[in-house]
């Protein structure tokens, strides 16, 4: 998997290293790196809290790579735009196996339509929320809300996406049932 900042590179983005993420809006002082860092922790939360859902991983994950797309590859938004439907819409229990078997439906689909693009909102204007309101969860029952607050207000902010996000989503259901 290549490193963030290359990609970022790749998609000419200049890397603030001081304050706010410029892409979510999170409240750091160290820039995306910062939020990055933090996105790690906070997909591992689930595993140290007991009764915690394991789909907590996932909506944090897609979450957070919608928030930051230019920091990630060209089919990017496909995925995890794909997978959050497939969550929040269609109330899949999502396993990680089921997020193999959607890349590989993933690959057959840029074979049909190779030019395909889901285009990002404009900064901080991809959901209500950040990875920074997240922290300091005080249960775990709002830890889950909190969550799934943020990946659905991200996922409502790609609205013009969500045509493509639900023709993935009816070929992944399409294998699965």
């Amino acid at each position: 998997m290549q490193k963030w900042q290359d990609q970022a590179e790749k998609n000419n983005l200049v890397i603030s290293e001081k304050g706010d993420c410029q892409l979510c809006g999170s409240r750091t002082n160290g820039g995306i790196a910062e939020c990055v860092e933090k996105a790690g922790y906070i997909t591992t939360i689930e595993s140290r809290i007991n009764d915690t859902t394991q789909i907590s991983i996932f909506l944090c994950v897609d979450a957070h790579a919608l928030q930051h797309a230019e920091i990630h590859g060209r089919w990017n938004n496909h995925f995890h735009l794909s997978r959050l439907h497939l969550i929040l819409q269609d109330k899949i229990v999502w396993e990680y196996k089921y997020s193999v078997l959607l890349s590989e439906i993933l690959k057959s689909y840029k074979e049909i339509k190779p030019n395909e693009i889901i285009a990002s909102p404009n900064r901080k204007k991809r959901g209500e929320i950040t990875v920074t309101d997240i922290e300091g969860h005080s249960s775990d029952e709002q830890y889950l809300k909190m969550v799934t607050h943020w990946a659905t207000s991200v996922f409502e902010s790609y609205s013009e996406g969500h045509d493509i996000a639900k023709e993935i989503a009816n070929l992944f259901k399409q294998k699965i049932y």
